[in-house]
């Protein structure tokens, strides 16, 4: 960023946030001129009154703080706020088991319309084992805020056996990555989606075709 940028960068942002100093300033003098009724002095109101004048003291103060940071150093605020928006979309936006469940179903539905002898067989063992998985009761979600990560569990929820009870048999956190079969980020479950990268194509049926072809023209050479 140039610095005739950064100048006007910083220019927007007084423009920006002087509506906003304006107003605390503005409420802040009609809070402070306030007179209260000699009624409610020595009550409970007057303390709770004071109770939010201060508090809203202290939240002004630190509103005109970050107004003021703000203006004079204009990059460091893009970037906060660029990290701020990105997180909030990230969190609107983090699938959950639900959504694993409906694109890992799609996924099943394509592999069916495709015939057998050309389906990648990658995508069709990697269907069949989380659909093994979801019939035994193994997948668990985590939710990280931003992304989530879907995950095997030893047990169904419903087992009450001794090793699924038991606190020293459940899964460490050392060996949690070993558990982890897909992540979700952006509304989408990568490790799914990258796993049905050319689905419909078998690498294997390719090669027989080639070596029957090579076959053909070496019989007809000779």
């Amino acid at each position: 960023m140039s610095s005739q940028q950064i100048f006007q960068l910083s220019h927007r942002l007084r423009t920006v946030f002087r509506p906003l100093t304006s107003k605390f300033n503005e409420i802040g003098i009609k809070i402070r001129n306030y007179e209260m009724p000699e009624k409610i002095k020595g009550t409970f109101l007057e303390r709770w009154a004071k109770y939010w004048h201060g508090l809203y003291i202290d939240y002004k103060d630190v509103a005109l703080d970050v107004v003021k940071d703000c203006t004079e150093r204009p990059v460091h605020a893009t970037i906060y706020i660029t990290l701020l928006g990105s997180c909030f979309y990230s969190n609107r936006h983090n699938p959950d088991e639900t959504i694993f469940r409906e694109q890992l179903i799609q996924n099943n539905i394509k592999l069916i319309q495709v015939g057998e002898p050309i389906r990648n067989p990658v995508s069709v063992q990697h269907i069949k084992w989380l659909e093994q998985c979801y019939n035994e009761g193994l997948i668990r979600r985590l939710n990280l805020g931003i992304l989530s990560l879907i995950w095997l569990d030893n047990y169904d929820k419903n087992c009450s056996s001794y090793k699924a009870v038991c606190p020293y048999l459940k899964p460490r956190y050392v060996t949690f990555y070993e558990r982890i079969v897909d992540v979700g980020f952006l509304g989408k479950w990568w490790v799914l989606d990258r796993k049905m990268k050319n689905y419909d194509v078998n690498e294997a049926e390719f090669c027989v075709a080639e070596t029957v072809n090579n076959t053909d023209t070496i019989s007809a050479t000779c």
